[in-house]
């Protein structure tokens, strides 16, 4: 297992996915809005990739769900 999907972009998704690949995992985060990523990924140096909700889901072995209690109904619905 060597591919995680982080389905969100918060802080929790972000720290997550930061500390995944700094352990040689490949990593591609999901959420509905993926521009809102793009800042965050040149400041913080994340070089993984950022896809779709569903695009996520099918390419991570591993799933790690971290979205918002308030939009988790919806985006689980989503996928």
């Amino acid at each position: 297992m060597n591919k995680i999907g982080i389905l969100g972009s918060g802080i929790v998704a972000k720290t997550l996915a930061m500390g995944f690949e700094k352990h040689g995992y490949k990593v591609m985060m999901g959420s509905r809005d993926t521009s809102k990523l793009v800042e965050w990924a040149k400041e913080s140096g994340f070089n993984g990739e950022f896809a779709s909700l569903d695009e996520t889901a099918a390419f991570g072995e591993l799933l790690v769900y971290a979205v918002k209690g308030t939009v988790a109904k919806s985006a689980l619905t989503s996928i």
